[in-house]
């Protein structure tokens, strides 16, 4: 057992999305570990209520712009000294000042380290920001593609860039249920081809594609239905959970698309589907799809952003080009003319799953950046 740290993971988002589920994960694993973590979040954000509910130690920010930015910092690094945490997390982009400011006013010293969850869609190599940087003792960037951003769109010394996969619970995936049981509980149609996604209702997540190609298939004779899990993102008026409604209406395909929420238990929908489709126009990481790995499912991905480092194409998955319906029909026809194929790309994406994206692995990456400190 490494030595036992304060640790404290700061994120002021109020939305309930990939970087705030990776901050509960984290701290859910870091705790099991022995360490003493504590979430920082705004007050009244689901952030703050789910890892309340987790049993996770969490501490309720009132908004900077009720002290002002030099006020919440001191604020934060006094919670910081009286929780005896030496070391802070920083998680969402707009938590990097209040970061920075709050290592300056704490005494004894505190170390800084950014988690990277986000690409960069701008260079951030001017005064400011490379001042902001200067603060940081690390940075963690889950990919490799991603620690080359951070070495080419900022000054942060490329020698304190450390890149570890973001890590899941991969036996919590193997051990799902049988597919008829997954079904039957999430009322699916038990004898159809599932072919299934999850992820927030967004534009940038491209499920769209996937229900134009469900018509296609069907046009073609196919009888290939689609699972998407997800809600839209809160805070925000996109509505493409509406638009992907009114779309399958259009299609004339409402009897082929099954629509679930978020699941606590979401193995079960990943138990529940025949292949998994990532759609994304570009998927900064996809957890989605590690877990999807994990679970032995053959996976089909857009060959965008940071999918690749994570699937081999013909190896762990098939890669297809974004945005491209005739790819995505001609990838799903093949694995249905050949489930040999599609029963091999499943199992090496779960070995691959259990080889790379282990949360143990994860957790002890983390602590080997601690004792390097």
């Amino acid at each position: 057992m490494n030595e036992r740290r304060g640790i404290a993971l700061l994120c002021t988002t109020r939305a309930l999305g990939g970087i705030e589920l990776n901050v509960l994960r984290i701290a859910s694993w870091l705790r099991a570990r022995g360490h003493s973590c504590t979430v920082y979040g705004i007050e009244n954000a689901p952030l703050v209520e789910h890892a309340s509910a987790a049993g996770i130690p969490v501490q309720a920010l009132e908004p900077v712009r009720r002290y002002g930015a030099f006020g919440a910092a001191r604020r934060l690094a006094a919670q910081l000294r009286d929780r005896n945490e030496r070391i802070l997390f920083l998680n969402a982009p707009r938590d990097l000042n209040l970061g920075v400011l709050t290592k300056r006013f704490s005494r004894p010293p505190l170390r800084l380290i950014q988690f990277q969850h986000m690409q960069f869609g701008t260079d951030k190599r001017d005064p400011f920001h490379s001042w902001e940087y200067r603060h940081l003792d690390a940075w963690i960037a889950p990919l490799p593609w991603l620690a080359g951003q951070v070495g080419t769109r900022t000054t942060f010394p490329r020698d304190r860039i450390h890149v570890l996969p973001f890590g899941i619970d991969i036996e919590r995936f193997m051990r799902k249920p049988s597919q008829n049981s997954a079904r039957r509980q999430l009322q699916l149609p038990e004898r159809v081809f599932l072919c299934g996604t999850v992820g927030r209702f967004d534009h940038g997540k491209g499920q769209e594609y996937l229900l134009h190609t469900v018509a296609s298939l069907k046009a073609s004779g196919w009888d290939v239905h689609a699972l998407l899990v997800g809600e839209d993102t809160r805070g925000e008026e996109q509505a493409y959970g509406a638009y992907l409604r009114k779309l399958c209406s259009d299609l004339n395909i409402v009897d082929r698309v099954h629509f679930r929420p978020f699941l606590d238990a979401v193995e079960t929908a990943y138990a529940a589907m025949d292949l998994f489709a990532l759609t994304s126009i570009s998927e900064t990481y996809g957890m989605v799809t590690i877990e999807a790995m994990a679970s032995g499912l053959p996976i089909i991905a857009t060959d965008s952003a940071g999918t690749p480092d994570i699937i081999e194409n013909e190896k762990t998955g098939l890669l297809i080009p974004v945005r491209d319906v005739g790819a995505l029909s001609d990838a799903i026809q093949r694995l249905l003319r050949n489930r040999d194929d599609a029963f091999r790309l499943g199992a090496a994406a779960s070995a691959e799953a259990a080889r790379r994206f282990s949360h143990h692995t994860y957790c002890a990456g983390i602590e080997a950046v601690l004792d390097g400190l």
